[in-house]
């Protein structure tokens, strides 16, 4: 029997230093030959460490950290890295004018980003050196498109989304890189009827649509896969009589539509951290592994594949 081809698939990490940690690492706990990150790597925020007195504070959630020596704020750095959001040293009056600047804001918050992207990436290549894994890596409707050209232009890392991948002989990678339209108004969001197209120009590029692997970061509608909170029109979580929030289906109609009809071997999706599990789409397996990224958790999805089907998955959690 031949040897499956083991794939490690993430999504949505939002910035995390320590899940993406956990993510590389996990080529070796796994045993995986090729890890993926299905998008939303990008951190949602910025925090300003301060200048005073010789050194950095910061205040997070009403704690209040200083570091005085260059080791010290490098520790409140990590710290923040690893608390998913992106550390910014300031003072209190730069700080204050760049709040009152949208796009200036908007231009520093890109240039920290893609700074973390290269510093993940340059973490990863010393980590994954010699080990024979292949690193592949795409963006979400939360991410930046200039990282695209960061991942690129790596030289280690491979970018998932402008192009069919072949994961090994018998298998091919199509990516999309985007969401459905949501309430949030994020970066990276497209029409329904955009998504079908993107995903029917992908599948003809394929030499066999039905041994690909879609890697779709909006899971399919209608699942259990694609389950929300509900949003009032202030983005508030609206409540079911029972106290818990009233869950509702958000993925893409186009997505699901474009397993039914293309029926691929297998379907990798993110983007909705709750909605953690599997379904069957027809002979598809489609899988969306969640996110804890706020808890320092990495959920995941270790998958095999061999000629002509799925051997196994399991969801992980660590």
């Amino acid at each position: 029997m031949a040897r499956p081809t083991r794939v490690f698939f993430v999504a949505d990490i939002h910035g995390s230093s320590i899940c993406f940690r956990k993510f590389v690492n996990a080529a070796r706990v796994y045993r995986a030959e090729v890890l993926v990150v299905g998008g939303d790597m990008a951190a949602k925020t910025m925090t300003p460490l301060f200048e005073e007195d010789g050194g950095y504070s910061v205040t997070v959630e009403g704690e209040t950290r200083t570091g005085r020596s260059a080791d010290e704020v490098a520790r409140l750095e990590e710290w923040l890295r690893d608390s998913a959001t992106v550390p910014f040293r300031t003072t209190r009056a730069e700080w204050s004018a760049l709040l009152q600047d949208r796009t200036r804001a908007d231009r520093v918050f890109l240039e920290l980003q893609l700074g973390e992207l290269r510093r993940w990436l340059d973490w990863a290549k010393e980590r994954m050196a010699g080990g024979g894994s292949r690193l592949l890596l795409g963006l979400g409707n939360d991410d930046f498109t200039p990282m695209e050209d960061v991942i690129a232009a790596d030289g280690f890392a491979e970018l998932t989304d402008r192009e069919v991948l072949r994961i090994d002989n018998h298998h091919e990678l199509l990516t999309l890189p985007y969401s459905n339209v949501t309430p949030w108004r994020t970066n990276r969001e497209l029409s329904e009827e955009e998504i079908a197209r993107r995903i029917d120009d992908g599948v003809a590029r394929l030499e066999d649509p039905r041994q690909a692997v879609f890697n779709l970061h909006v899971p399919p509608h209608n699942t259990p896969l694609d389950l929300a909170p509900r949003l009032d029109e202030n983005l508030t979580k609206v409540m079911a009589p029972g106290g818990e929030p009233d869950m509702v289906h958000v993925g893409s109609t186009a997505v699901r539509s474009a397993i039914e009809r293309h029926q691929p071997l297998l379907g990798l999706h993110g983007h909705i951290h709750e909605s953690k599990g599997s379904v069957t789409l027809g002979r598809t397996p489609a899988i969306n592994p969640g996110s804890a990224y706020t808890e320092g958790t990495l959920l995941g999805a270790v998958v095999d594949l061999v000629k002509g089907g799925v051997r196994a998955t399991m969801l992980t959690s660590g």
